[in-house]
């Protein structure tokens, strides 16, 4: 099987192939042979993370805000990142034990109400609500999606966990050559009958491939349980629980909101997408405080409990880029280290399109969240980097 796979680099391994964007890959029906499966398949992939997944305690609280010499050195690292990344927009926020930190500024340094978007940090959300609602035993991980998707191949054999973990096998339709010619909003059907056009391009479980039609399946799934839509289920049981303000889903076809910074593309005539077209597979908007109170809460057990808040770990498959994990909508990147030291890993997840590049995570080494989410091409993960240097004082 050909794949051409194209990784955006940066300081650190961004691997912006888990993103939601437009351009990642070229496929075709001629580049593999579709398979036709009578049974899951053992794993036959590289192998699972090794190392410890260190989640925070129940008991990680912050109170207040951090004090002002540390609040000034992350605003001029806000500054800085903003600079080196070529943002037109940028929010970002750092939590503590000691206290927390966000700002959100567009390129004049002018404080700013706005909104950012996501990406795919939304899938988080996206699992997060299928695990809820496998906790309230209104779903199962080994329910076949044959139950909502008869039609679509392997589906009898292909499970709810499967879409979660990106081992179904499902090809995703934003690779498909006339959707990365044509980029319009497509409705999930849409995307499932692409995909179900291309194939599936293994076995359930044999591997790992990231798919947004995958999680545009899970959104579909979700509002049948819920009998609402998908922007609603998310107010309902994420934003209004937490007292989000800013962090919303958009609706489909919602398209340039005047709350939300546009994306800013290095390159004006690479393909835009709109932020809403993303749906399940991510659509959420949302200051990065935000952001991170929703990343808290999840790590925390606050959403899930204690049980299927670590089975979002379990297990992390390698991703297209080398110290690169997923889980059930969740990311472990490990980091570059130190000869002779362990590596550092961020518990998070990423997420870009041209224009737009994002990321959530937590440092347990460290113990501290951090978010950024900044309109333009530049580095999410390097601008994180940058922030959380800024808390240490540098002889």
């Amino acid at each position: 099987m050909r794949q051409s796979v194209h990784l955006a680099r940066s300081l650190i391994r961004p691997c912006l192939l888990a993103a939601l964007g437009l351009v990642f890959s070229l496929a075709s029906a001629q580049d593999y042979l579709p398979v036709s499966c009578d049974k899951p398949l053992p794993y036959e992939g590289p192998a699972a993370y090794g190392g410890p997944v260190l989640l925070p305690t129940e008991k990680f609280s912050v109170a207040g805000e951090l004090d002002p010499a540390t609040s000034g050195r992350l605003g001029q690292g806000h500054a800085d990142a903003m600079h080196h990344a070529k943002a037109t927009a940028m929010s970002a926020a750092v939590w503590t034990k000691e206290g927390r930190w966000s700002a959100t500024k567009i390129a004049d340094g002018t404080d700013t109400g706005l909104k950012l978007y996501w990406a795919s940090v939304g899938k988080a959300v996206t699992a997060a609500l299928v695990m809820k609602l496998v906790q309230e035993g209104r779903l199962s991980l080994e329910q076949p999606v044959s139950t909502w998707f008869a039609a679509f191949p392997n589906s009898a054999v292909m499970t709810l966990d499967d879409l979660l973990r990106h081992t179904a096998g499902v090809f995703s339709a934003n690779e498909d050559r006339v959707v990365i010619r044509e980029p319009r909003y497509r409705s999930p059907e849409e995307s499932v009958a692409i995909a179900a056009r291309h194939g599936p391009m293994f076995c359930p479980g044999q591997r790992w491939r990231y798919s947004n039609t995958g999680y545009a399946m899970l959104g579909r799934i979700i509002e049948a349980v819920e009998g609402q839509p998908y922007h609603q289920v998310v107010r309902a049981r994420i934003s209004a629980p937490l007292g989000l303000h800013s962090f919303r889903a958009l609706e489909p076809l919602e398209e340039n909101p005047p709350d939300v910074a546009r994306l800013s593309p290095a390159d004006p005539s690479q393909p835009m997408m709109v932020p809403s077209w993303g749906g399940a597979a991510g659509n959420i908007v949302a200051s990065a405080a935000d952001m991170v109170t929703f990343w808290h809460a999840l790590l925390t057990s606050r959403i899930l409990n204690a049980d299927n808040t670590a089975r979002l770990f379990e297990p992390l498959l390698p991703m297209f880029d080398t110290g690169t994990f997923y889980g059930r909508g969740v990311m472990l990147h490990a980091l570059p280290a130190a000869p002779g030291t362990a590596s550092p890993v961020w518990l998070g997840h990423s997420g870009g399109a041209s224009g737009v590049k994002a990321v959530v995570a937590y440092a347990p080494q460290q113990q501290v969240f951090v978010a950024v989410s900044l309109s333009g091409d530049g580095s999410a993960h390097a601008s994180a980097n940058l922030l959380l240097s800024r808390l240490r004082v540098t002889p």
